[in-house]
């Protein structure tokens, strides 16, 4: 069932132009025409093309395009010269320059010089990118006022901060001192946050989310002065962008569906994955997090060229060394293998794959506790922290001690959170992919324990001091871990040779390649599909043919299925409390059999469970009729008959103006699937889709009304409408319904358009798209039912339904204005359609409140009570609607 509001304005947009009229002819080439002329021109005109975009492209972005010409001509003026002998020194940018030798400028230079050649090179497709795109979402005076003022601003409250973190908070690890504090990506943040402000719902929330996750980042992993002053522009640009005229819209919980839910929780899982290889290339700088560094540091060292583990009581390092190093600086690259598996975990939870956040979780917890196990966390130490904290003699330790804390319990926070959120990635595993992951990880642990020991056992006099095979099996498991996370002090023995390096280092090799294609194979096999076996059985009976309008919809994730086993025939439900709600009535072949209907009634049974069947149409009913079960109306369903389709007539005027303003528009129709879609139309559906989602109140329905995810299906067909420049203005997706010959009918169900694109373009694409059905012999079109409304007073069979009839309208009309169902009704009424009940069949009415609580968490299965409180509290306060 569709789940958006098609409205049609009476008074149209003024038409688009399209692009690509017809040139004027031109005379036909010579025959003393040079054979290579007309590849010259085309590549002449091609690359016209490209300078006149380019062209356009700056004349319209001068502050982005000014910004970054100033910054790169001041940096490399700077990387040659500290002072540019003009009298003054113009980026002296740090505390003690402004404050105390009065170099005022320094609070606006600081954000118009990169710091190094790396630092100019990234920042420029920033600057170019993200200030582009805000000059031309704010204008060049707004941008520029973002970018400038709101640096400054920043710098002014950094500065603020970093004389109270070194005066009063000397134990909180915030940042490095404002001595050199370059830093364009404060610029960057500011303008993007402050253009964030007038986007809309969707957009704002991503370029506020990135933003702060880019800043945050920055700031816990690496932690320099100019990284404070990126965090600070986050907030301040949000403040800029109200005060420059931005929307100020009133801060809420902004809805998201469930795919962009799953990209959030993605990337925080990815963070964790990269964050640790950015403090390890940057190394212990001073932020919070900067101690993951040490992770990238070999436990066995070289003092003066002699091999130690410092504080090993086995292999000590002289106390008077000069020079202690690495013994194998190259060691760090290991600790990438659990690294690039994490990020293979993050993008299975962004494929909503819940084995993939229950990875993602013990891989936190693994983590906080290799942390506790690397600094000494561990519970019986923890009594003595803050005592210790009393006894340290300077402020770098206390600093330490509490950054130690904080990288410990970090990870242990990101897993909490993903277990609260665990709703949103729901497909699960099945056992057998399961257990081949569980045994290739056992597999490969014990090929590269056996080889270390085989092969530490064979070069034995090769490690000091002298090991014998019990030392060998004490220390197998930290063979199997990156050497950089095991802590030097635990060592019992060393390498000394480069033979025994290679079984010191070796197996962790081994195990990490094992553990990075295990987890791949897990989270990307397609065998991984939730209920696989059933589903795909399932689905095989689906297209052999019978079942009503929603069959379809038992193939989406959430149903489990029933089948019959003396006939071809299943059925789709979901459990919720001691109710099984079906998906549409049974399907298959014999899907009429009312015996098919007692024997799912008593497998319910069986399980203690009270049947209901939900949305199933007049044909199906019968089945109940010597039951003696009971009925309820919930919705109507609008069935269009495309070999009869037709749009003269009056009755069919709306229609015809829609099809005639698109075609003007040039706006053309083009039904294909989602395989089929290139990555920028794919990319332009979800926007639309969740900018819709954001809009909302409540959480993105389920059960019956299919979203963003159900697209990619290849049997679901989708009519775009496109216009001249390839931007799609709205989309629809149609479920198919199969007779024994194949496709015979299809059901609409996704409807989503540009909140501000050309009105009557949803009545283009359903006529569009019963033209196209017409064509290909398809019997029927359902434009599916709106839950919750109805054009007439509907059927029931007694008092209590009747009650309970009410009930569900007054919900229906307060659900309206949030999702409009009543609205969608009544425009698909231009359709002039045949309307049909669906039913809700059950078997008495003592039953129906734990039903319609059934219903409700099959809908809308997040829904909190904080929700539900703030929904009621908003229906009971008028409110204007902008």
């Amino acid at each position: 069932m569709s789940d958006d509001t098609a409205r049609s304005a009476s008074s149209p947009k003024s038409p688009r132009v399209a692009p690509g009229a017809p040139a004027a002819t031109r005379p036909a080439a010579t025959a003393t025409t040079h054979p290579a002329a007309p590849a010259e021109k085309k590549s002449a005109s091609r690359f016209d093309r490209t300078a006149s975009a380019i062209g356009r492209w700056a004349r319209r972005r001068p502050a982005t395009i000014a910004l970054t010409l100033v910054i790169a001509a001041l940096s490399v003026t700077g990387f040659a010269s500290s002072t540019y002998g003009w009298g003054w020194d113009i980026l002296a940018t740090g505390q003690d320059d402004v404050f105390v030798e009065h170099h005022w400028w320094g609070i606006f230079t600081a954000f118009l010089a990169a710091d190094g050649w790396p630092s100019l090179i990234a920042v420029v497709p920033l600057l170019l990118v993200v200030v582009g795109e805000s000059e031309r979402l704010m204008g060049t005076w707004r941008v520029l006022v973002a970018y400038l003022g709101g640096s400054a601003t920043a710098a002014l409250v950094g500065f603020a901060i970093s004389y109270a973190e070194r005066t009063v908070l000397e134990y909180v690890p915030l940042s490095a001192a404002s001595v050199d504090t370059l830093s364009p990506a404060t610029g960057v943040v500011c303008a993007a946050m402050a253009a964030s402000a007038f986007t809309g719902a969707l957009w704002r929330r991503r370029i506020r989310l990135f933003a702060t996750l880019f800043a945050v980042t920055l700031f816990l992993y690496a932690g320099g002065a100019g990284d404070l002053f990126a965090l600070l522009a986050v907030p301040i640009g949000l403040g800029v962008g109200f005060l420059v005229g931005g929307s100020r819209s009133r801060f809420r919980l902004v809805r998201s569906s469930h795919h962009e839910t799953r990209v959030l929780l993605a990337s925080i899982v990815a963070l964790g994955g990269v964050g640790p290889i950015l403090a390890g290339q940057i190394g212990t700088g001073d932020g919070l997090l900067s101690l993951y560094g040490a992770l990238s540091f070999d436990p066995v060292s070289s003092a003066d060229g002699v091999l130690c583990a410092l504080g090993s009581t086995s292999a000590p390092c002289s106390s008077t060394a000069d020079s202690l190093l690495d013994a194998h600086s190259a060691v760090a690259l290991i600790s990438v293998f659990p690294m690039v598996a994490l990020l293979f975990i993050a993008w299975g939870v962004f494929l909503g794959r819940r084995v993939a956040l229950w990875l993602a979780v013990i891989a936190n917890v693994l983590l906080s506790t290799a942390i506790s196990i690397y600094f000494g966390l561990t519970p019986a130490s923890l009594p003595q922290l803050f005592p210790t904290m009393n006894e340290l003699d300077t402020a770098v330790d206390r600093r330490a001690l509490v950054s130690f804390i904080v990288c410990a319990l970090l990870p242990l926070a990101v897993a909490v959170f993903l277990i609260v959120m665990r709703r949103h990635v729901a497909v699960r595993s099945t056992r057998s992919v399961l257990q081949r992951f569980v045994v290739t990880i056992a597999a490969g642990a014990l090929t590269a324990a056996a080889v270390s020991f085989v092969g530490t056992w064979m070069l034995r006099e090769q490690f000091r001091p002298a090991i014998s095979a019990v030392d060998i099996l004490r220390e197998l498991p930290l063979r199997l871990a990156p050497p950089s996370f095991v802590v030097s002090d635990s060592l019992g023995f060393i390498p000394t040779t480069p033979w025994a390096d290679l079984f010191w280092y070796g197996p962790s090799v081994i195990f990490g390649v094992v553990l990075v294609a295990a987890v791949a194979r897990l989270v990307l096999s397609p065998s991984a599909v939730p209920g696989s076996d059933d589903r795909l059985r399932a689905r095989a009976l689906l297209e052999q043919g019978g079942g009503d309008t929603l069959a379809f919809m038992s193939t989406w994730p959430g149903n489990s299925f029933w089948f019959d086993a003396e006939s071809r025939a299943a059925v789709a439900y979901r459990v919720r409390g001691a109710v099984a709600v079906t998906t549409g009535g049974p399907f298959g072949p014999d899907c009429d059999d009312p015996a098919v209907v007692r024997r799912f009634i008593r497998f319910c049974g069986d399980n203690g469970w009270t049947p209901a069947f939900y949305g199933i149409d007049d044909r199906s009913v019968s089945a109940f009729d010597d039951l003696g079960w009971h009925r309820l109306e919930i919705a109507e369903e609008a069935i269009v008959l495309p070999q009869q389709w037709s749009t003269t007539g009056k009755k069919w005027q709306d229609i015809r103006t829609s099809i005639n303003r698109a075609e003007r528009a040039g706006i053309v129709a083009e039904w294909t699937s989602w395989p089929e879609m290139s990555l920028s139309k794919r990319s332009q559906v979800q926007a639309m889709s969740e900018a819709w989602v954001a809009d909302k109140e409540l959480p993105e329905m389920e059960f019956t009304l299919g979203g963003f995810d159900e697209l990619a299906d290849p049997a679901v067909r989708i009519m775009l409408a496109v216009d001249g420049e390839g931007q799609i203005e709205a989309a629809t997706s149609w479920l198919p319904s199969y007779g024994p010959d194949g496709v015979i009918g299809y059901t609409l169900d996704f409807m989503r358009r540009r909140a501000d694109g050309m009105n009557g373009t949803m009545e283009f694409l359903i006529a569009k798209s019963a033209t196209t059905m017409q064509a290909e012999g398809i019997q029927f079109m359902s434009l599916s039912g709106a839950p919750l409304a109805k054009s007439g007073g509907g059927g029931h069979t007694d008092a209590e339904a009747s009650t309970i009839a009410r009930l569900l309208d007054y919900i229906g009309t307060s659900l309206e204005p949030v999702y409009g169902f009543r609205s969608l009704l009544n425009f698909k009424r231009k359709f002039q359609p045949t309307f049909v009940p669906l039913w809700l069949v059950y078997p008495d009415a003592v039953n129906l409140p734990a039903i319609g609580v059934a219903l409700v968490r099959s809908y809308i299965p997040g829904l909190s009570v904080a929700d539900a409180a703030r929904f009621v509290r908003d229906m009971r306060e008028p409110r204007a609607v902008v």
